[in-house]
């Protein structure tokens, strides 16, 4: 609970921070400047009275920096901090030239690092070695810039070599802005990543403790080392606190951990105390500044690293999750392609095949790595067998692109495929990659479409040569009344085997595309209405029938569809059944008992299917040899059948009986609940039997 509550302060804090407004920032920048400027100016170690460390570089760098988003912001910065640091110079002791001279040469260096650094890091972050190394680059042009104003200040004061002031300078003012201003941009940037809810997960008890003995251990070096009376050079002891605050801390932890060590060092150092006590004043501050930046350079470097580190396995384990990811998601939409794909190796060693491959081109006899085999033959659609080394994938496999090439594959098991083929070579000649397309059907589709077109032609032509003639016959004047009757008979006959066809054409293609709608159907009455219509029709040359309808059980159907269904089969059956007067034809129904849906059974006593025509009665076109000399057709009638009942989710089939003839049954749905998706019920309750449209 502690744990959480820390968290939850150090983000409530954060966010405080980062909704500051920038007048508010201005300020706290301000206050920071003076405070760094007076402790600085009280760290005097030389005779020059300049001091030892001079954290206000740091502290006008980062206000530069964060002021530099804007101009006038950046000229505030500047100019605000003028006064700041020539009053705080003049009241600890500075002359009035000295004084303006560390001003004007902290604005200077200030303006010359933010522009530097904004150009070589333009994210204006410190997140890896080369970021700070960068830092620490700049700070030395910047702070050499800077130096030069003390040296023109000392010259103007008279100093007998100004040029002496350089150095200093350049030390102290170096180290402050690397040190101070990498922290804080490590420190904003975290600030910034809290107020956003970018939280990291908090601390083990483990981690936590061991942090404590850090602190613990270090500053016991630190004392044993700079705080004794005795200036042994054992100032190196304290760099595996160092090197343990780089590897295991985080670079702000480490930056914070490396500066409170630092402030230790010179603490002591002002103190007269370790190692460095018996030096000249001037060379022990040389000194102490060079240990402390080493230290802290040593604690950031190897901090920045590990983070670094850190986000490199992060990215590697992303990468390999979305890696992981990416190809689960192509092997789940290639596995359920429509399209077969196979991947080979330059050796024809398998790599991957899809399931619609493999169910399309067998089992292959070879898994993954395995060289692949066949158990099939390769021919064109003529009927050529292929050579071998011309198919797709060995062409692929000898770096030739294959497009669109089709061919017809013939298993031993007798089942002929014809597929379309496309096949490229894999880069770097490492095998190639076969994409499969199934176009039986659409073959089938290019079949039926030609004997569509033969079949239409010949039907429509035929009336329209009877038209033709029959019409130039009726041309004669002298034509007698009784011939002209006859003539116009025949076109009527004509005429009405056009309308025929053209309507049911319409109603094999309307019989699966158009929506439907499905009531409540009496079978029996619906019957009724199409035999009544029939027998009524003049003109039709039916032979006598004898009809018995007996279906007391309802469907489900769409009216309309339901209606050409039966039409078509008590059509059928009076057409193709005894022509002698003897004909019957049966209507009735039954409930399966399995299933619950309503069978609707048509029988006659006719010619019969062939044994050989029983499945092929349904194909689209199709008509047997022994109803070729008995009635007209085109083929379409028992297709519609078809697909008006797989529409209604049902089936149909046909069977021959002992007696003589065929009977047709039909499968549809016989309540509410055994519709398919998608036919929604219009209404409950009988419905009248509709008005059958004349043919």
């Amino acid at each position: 609970m502690g744990s959480g509550m820390g968290e939850a302060r150090m983000h409530t804090v954060a966010g405080r921070l980062a909704a500051l407004s920038p007048a508010s920032l201005h300020i706290l920048f301000g206050l920071l400047l003076a405070a760094a400027a007076v402790f600085g100016r009280h760290t005097n170690l030389e005779s020059t009275g300049l001091a030892l460390v001079w954290p206000a570089a740091g502290i006008a760098f980062l206000w530069g920096l964060w002021a530099s988003r804007t101009r006038r912001d950046l000229l505030i910065a500047l100019t605000a901090g003028l006064p700041i640091l020539a009053v705080v110079n003049l009241v600890t002791g500075l002359s009035v030239v000295l004084a303006l001279a560390v001003a004007l040469g902290s604005a200077a260096q200030t303006a010359v690092a933010v522009a530097f650094f904004r150009r070589l890091v333009p994210d204006m972050s410190v997140r890896t070695v080369g970021d700070y190394l960068r830092l620490g680059a700049v700070a030395l042009v910047a702070c050499s810039v800077g130096a030069l104003f003390i040296v023109v200040g000392s010259a103007i004061e008279g100093s007998a070599e100004p040029l002496a002031a350089f150095i200093p300078w350049l030390v102290r003012h170096a180290v402050s802005l690397t040190a101070l201003g990498s922290l804080g941009i490590v420190v904003a940037a975290s600030i910034t990543a809290r107020a956003e809810g970018q939280t990291r997960a908090p601390l083990s008890v483990a981690r936590r403790g061991e942090y404590a003995f850090l602190i613990v251990i270090s500053v016991i070096l630190y004392v044993a080392t700079f705080g004794s009376g005795s200036a042994l050079p054992i100032a190196y002891t304290t760099i595996p606190a160092h090197m343990w605050a780089g590897l295991r801390l985080r670079s702000g932890w480490a930056m914070l951990h490396g500066l409170a060590s630092g402030a230790f060092l010179v603490y002591f150092t002002l103190e007269r105390r370790g190692p460095f006590q018996d030096l000249d004043p001037g060379i022990a501050a040389y000194v102490a500044q060079s240990f402390m930046f080493i230290a802290f350079s040593l604690s950031a470097v190897l901090a920045l690293s590990m983070d670094e580190r850190r986000r490199l396995i992060d990215r590697l384990y992303r990468a390999n999750e979305e890696a992981k990811a990416a190809a689960e998601l192509r092997d789940l939409v290639i596995g359920r392609m429509n399209d077969g794909v196979l991947v080979v190796g330059a050796d024809r060693s398998l790599i991957f095949q899809n399931s619609t491959s493999e169910r399309w081109l067998g089992v292959m006899a070879a898994g993954p790595g395995e060289v692949l085999t066949r158990d099939y033959e390769i021919t064109t659609p003529s009927g050529r067998r292929l050579a071998e080394g011309d198919n797709p994938l060995d062409l692929a496999l000898q770096g030739t692109v294959t497009e669109r090439m089709d061919l017809n594959l013939t298993h031993h098991s007798g089942e002929v495929m014809h597929l379309s083929v496309d096949a490229l070579p894999l880069p770097g000649d490492r095998g190639a990659v076969v994409v499969l397309r199934n176009v039986t059907h659409e073959r089938l589709y290019q079949r039926d479409l030609g004997r569509f077109a033969s079949v239409v032609a010949h039907d429509l032509l035929t009336p329209l040569t009877v038209f033709d003639g029959w019409l130039e016959l009726l041309e004669d004047p002298d034509l007698p009344p009784a011939e002209r009757e006859a003539s116009i008979g025949r076109l009527q006959q004509a005429s009405l085997r056009m309308r025929t066809l053209i309507r049911n054409l319409l109603a094999y293609s309307l019989a699966k595309e158009e929506r439907s709608t499905a009531s409540r159907i009496d079978v029996g009455r619906m019957v009724d209405g199409i035999i009544d219509l029939r027998t009524a029709l003049p003109g039709t040359q039916l032979p006598e029938v004898h009809f018995e309808v007996d279906a007391p059980h309802p469907v489900y159907a769409d009216e309309r569809l339901f209606l050409q269904l039966m039409e078509n089969l008590v059509g059928n059956a009076m057409k193709y059944g005894k022509t002698d007067g003897t004909g019957e034809v049966t209507v009735t129904t039954s409930v399966d008992a399995r299933t619950g849906r309503t069978l609707v059974h048509v029988r006659d006593n006719g010619i019969g299917v062939p044994e050989g025509d029983l499945e092929r009665v349904f194909e689209e076109f199709h008509r047997s040899e022994n109803g070729l000399g008995q009635a007209s057709g085109t083929g379409l009638g028992l297709a519609i059948c078809r697909r008006i009942a797989e529409s209604h989710g049902g089936s149909i089939s046909v069977r021959n009986v002992e007696e003589g003839g065929a009977e047709f049954t039909v499968s549809l749905p016989g309540a509410p609940d055994q519709l398919p998706e998608g036919i929604p019920l219009a209404e409950v309750g009988e419905v009248e039997a509709p008005k059958v449209p004349a043919s």
